[in-house]
Parts: C-alpha cells; structure tokens; sequence
C-alpha cells in the first residue's frame, strides 16, 4: 500500500514546488491523478510500460483495450502516427488544443503497450494550462485515460478520486471541482472517414461544420 499524497493546485499553472513532485514521481515510474480541462486524469509516463501496466490495474481495466496519450507538443504526433489525414487535419487546427481525443494509427512497433489489438492511438493535446505545464516539465507523453475505476463515473473532484485509489496511487493534485464533468470527445480518423465514437464536450453538430463527412459509430 502506498500514502497517497495529496497537493492542492495553486491558481498558477507554473506552481513549482508542486509540478517539480510530480515529475519526481512520474520519472520513478509513479501513478498519478491531474486535473483537466475535462475530468481528473490518471497519468503514468506513458513510455514506461510497466507504469503503463500499473495504470490499466488500478483502473481494472481490460489489457489490450487502448489508453489515450496527452502530447507535451503538437510537433509530437508524427513521432506517433502513421498517417494524418486531411480530415484530421482540420480538426486538429479546429479543435486542439482542447478536449478532443483523435484516434490514428501507430506508427509500427510503436507504444503497443497502449494501442490495444488494433494498433491504434488516442491523442489530446490538452487546453489546460497546468496539463500543458506539467507535459512540459515532464518532457514525456503521459496517459490521458480518466482516474475512475473501469465502468464508474468520471471523477471532477480530488474527493471522489480518493474514493477510488485512497492507499493506491502516489498523488493527487487537487485542482478543486471541475467546472465542466463533461468527457472529451473522441473521433477516429484512422481512415479517411472519420467517425465520431463518442460525443463529449464538443459536439456531432460542430464537427460537421468542420467536417461534414463525419459519420457516427454504428450502435
């Protein structure tokens, strides 16, 4: 078991002491929980596979099903991907920064410890200034997958997550209750027809103002 240690977020984004903790914790192969622009994050190093490994236990998650990555860069992503295509392309000058997670094909040999069987990646690239100082001071992706146990709801509070990983997990940044509780949502544009696999924060009528050949997952 571990103490999880709690640090309150300071309304600067470029508080330190507190983002020099986490890196400590991510570089050491630690678990941690973030605040978002969305919900709260769980977030390990996501180079590291055993940290990776850590991460699907204690959600109790399905190894082999994907978890999402936050980029510290946009430049980043062709490092990842196989391919962007034009579809992607127009939501990513739309919508990114910002809670969208694009699903694209790795790059071969790449990160199969978190493409699942389809070989498959989810991106964001987050609008929250601390997400994108803590990237930064990391200097490495982390996982962006929600700091819920698999088939509970989504936590916006550093309370509820303690509900979930008291004892589990090295830290916990408290940035308050979310404002929004509202998930990212997710369009795949592994091919060149994108479809939106789930409507979250932005919606199925915005992106077809951007791309009108969006299609809806078939239920």
């Amino acid at each position: 078991m571990i103490k999880t240690e709690i640090l309150r977020l300071s309304s600067d984004s470029q508080d330190k002491p507190l983002l020099q903790r986490a890196t400590e914790l991510i570089r050491n192969g630690g678990v941690i929980v973030f605040p978002t622009e969305t919900v709260y994050a769980l977030g390990a190093d996501a180079m590291n596979e055993r940290a990776v490994q850590r991460v699907f236990h204690l959600k109790k998650r399905m190894f082999g099903k994907p978890i999402a990555i936050f980029l510290p860069k946009l430049q980043d992503l062709k490092r990842f991907v196989k391919k962007i295509t034009p579809s992607a392309n127009k939501l990513i000058k739309e919508f990114w920064p910002g809670p969208l997670t694009l699903i694209f094909k790795s790059k071969s040999g790449q990160m199969t410890h978190l493409t699942g069987k389809e070989g498959k990646l989810g991106v964001r690239f987050s609008s929250s200034k601390f997400v994108q100082s803590l990237l930064i001071e990391t200097k490495t992706p982390l996982t962006a997958t929600s700091a819920n146990l698999s088939g509970k709801p989504e936590p916006v509070s550093a309370e509820q997550v303690l509900s979930y990983f008291d004892w589990k997990i090295d830290l916990i940044i408290d940035g308050g209750h979310s404002s929004n509780a509202t998930s990212s949502s997710v369009v795949d544009v592994s091919e060149e027809m994108p479809i939106l696999l789930r409507e979250g924060r932005i919606t199925y009528q915005e992106f077809k103002k951007v791309v009108p050949e969006l299609e809806r997952k078939q239920k």
